[in-house]
Parts: C-alpha cells; structure tokens; sequence
C-alpha cells in the first residue's frame, strides 16, 4: 500500500496466539483494497520465534504495537486511537480469510450514512452449515443475532472476530468501555447498544466473510464456555461479572431481570450442567455469586465515576 492516508484500518487484538495469528496475518495482507494499514495490539508476554519473524517481517502498512498488560477492549481503544483511516475494521486473531475482498465488502456500506458499523459473516470452523435467520427485535434482540446465515440485515449488535465501524462515532461515543475485563465478554454489545440508541444502524454483510476457529487456546480463552471442566469455574467469574455489569449499566426494569434469568437459565440450568453433579453445580454458583458482586462493584464505580 503506497497511500499515506489509508481509508480503512485493520485492527487485530492478539494474546498468546501464535500459528493462529500468523495465518490472520498473512490473509489480512493479502487483501485486495486500495488503501489500508494494518495495526496488530500485542498482549502476549513472549512468541514462538517463527511469530516474532512474521512481525518483523511486516510491510511498511503494517504496525506491531505492544501493549504492557492483556484486556482486549484497552487493545482494541488503543488501536482506535493509532488508526489514521476514517473506517476501521476489527478482527479476532484466531480468524482465516478466504477471499481477498473483505474490507471492499465491509467499506461498500459506508456510503450511507445511517451506517455506523457493519458485522461479516462468522462462520465456524467446524463446519455447522447455515443457521436460521435471527428475529433480533426488542431490547433483548442482541441475544437472539447469530452471524452465520445468508440474509443482509439490520442487527442489533456487532460481533469483535468481524466487525467495522466509523471512527469518528468510536470518538464520539467515547471508545470501548474498559471496565470488561478478561474474557470481556459483551463488550461488542455494549458499544453496540451504545451506537443504535445515537440513532445509528449496524448492518449485516454475509458475504463479508471470515472462518472463525472458534475456541483455539489463548485469546478470551472462550473455550471454556459451557464447559465443565474445573478451570472454567475461574472463568465464569469474570463472564458472570461482565454480565451482570452489562445489565444494569444498559438494561432496565423487566428487560434486566429477563436477562439476568436467561443468564442464570443458559449457565446454570442447562441440561449438561445439571448432569454434572452437586459438586460441580455449587461451584458454578459460587462463580456466579462472585461475579455478580464484582459486576455490581464495577457499576457502581461507573456510576461515581472512578
């Protein structure tokens, strides 16, 4: 890319990933558009060396920034704020590429502008087919969105492995918020929430494209979700967390306590937890008692501003 002012901005948050963001790398720079610039916020603590030669090796539109501590959304403000494009495009690390027009089908939309994010299409790795097209209406519609389907639509929400948005309304809505912490869970939501209550629209591009392998070790470590192995009950401590802050930041009323129910319902009442045994059971609601404290903790500090 020769352009001194790219006009899209990929940013990729990586932490101990290693062949996954190898290959993220080397499709995002076999894009075709053009002008872009590339921006990799490092959270990891070391690399594999075949890692640090790809990083070395990056073009001149290509960055490799290091941040000192690991939180996906103070890497994905970070790279807000370095970007020198008006559009930027957020993409997990662990994601492959197959066709070389993603950021032309994702920059197509901005023509209008109504339009302050558009979301691609995710498609698992393993292969699941097509999922139903979502009915995402209501306030509780962010639950219902699914990103692997062929229908083009307004959603609710955006999805962080593939998803662009304006910067200037990022600057104006004040960024990602930084008070999800580990495995952030809803931070995607929450911003999301954020820009269609501005009057904005997020739009759905299926053939905005990535595979996502979904669960590959590192990252917000997300294999753990719905697992029953004793490591997750740690990381349900922050999900439960992350939640509950989300719910009584953005949710009111009955649409808070339908939410806070589906949350306890999904996590703690689903058939395969219940099989699980009492042991596991009470472990699962210690996790969720914690968090639910931390949760609130974090509102309320919100809320006073500290």
């Amino acid at each position: 890319m020769k352009d001194a002012s790219p006009s899209m901005t990929i940013i990729i948050p990586t932490y101990r990933r290693e062949a996954p963001l190898r290959r993220c790398l080397a499709d995002v720079l076999a894009q075709r558009h053009p002008a872009f610039e590339v921006l990799v916020v490092d959270q990891s603590p070391e690399h594999e060396p075949a890692t640090w030669a790809a990083l070395r090796a990056l073009p001149p539109h290509a960055r490799h920034v290091r941040l000192a501590r690991p939180s996906v959304t103070a890497a994905v403000n970070a790279g807000a704020r370095l970007a020198k494009s008006p559009l930027l495009l957020f993409l997990d690390d662990d994601v492959e590429i197959r066709e070389p027009d993603l950021l032309a089908r994702h920059a197509r939309h901005y023509d209008d502008p109504t339009i302050a994010g558009v979301v691609g299409r995710i498609v698992n790795a393993e292969g699941r087919g097509d999922l139903p097209r979502p009915a995402a209406t209501g306030a509780l519609g962010f639950l219902e969105v699914n990103f692997d389907h062929p229908h083009a639509m307004d959603v609710p929400t955006a999805a962080g492995a593939n998803m662009s948005f304006r910067r200037d309304v990022i600057d104006r809505l004040g960024g990602f918020d930084e008070r999800y912490t580990a495995n952030a869970f809803r931070w995607e939501t929450d911003f999301s929430v954020r820009v269609t209550r501005a009057g904005y629209r997020i739009r759905y591009d299926p053939e905005a494209r990535v595979v996502h392998h979904y669960g590959t070790p590192g990252g917000c470590d997300n294999e753990h979700l719905l697992a029953r192995t004793a490591a997750s009950h740690a990381w349900y401590v922050p999900f439960f967390r992350n939640n509950v802050y989300f719910a009584l930041k953005l949710l009111a009323g009955g649409d808070r306590a339908r939410f806070v129910w589906r949350l306890y319902r999904e996590h703690l009442l689903n058939r395969v937890f219940l099989g699980a045994g009492p042991a596991f059971l009470a472990r699962r609601h210690a996790a969720l008692a914690r968090g639910a404290v931390e949760g609130w903790r974090a509102w309320r500090a919100a809320r006073a501003g500290s």
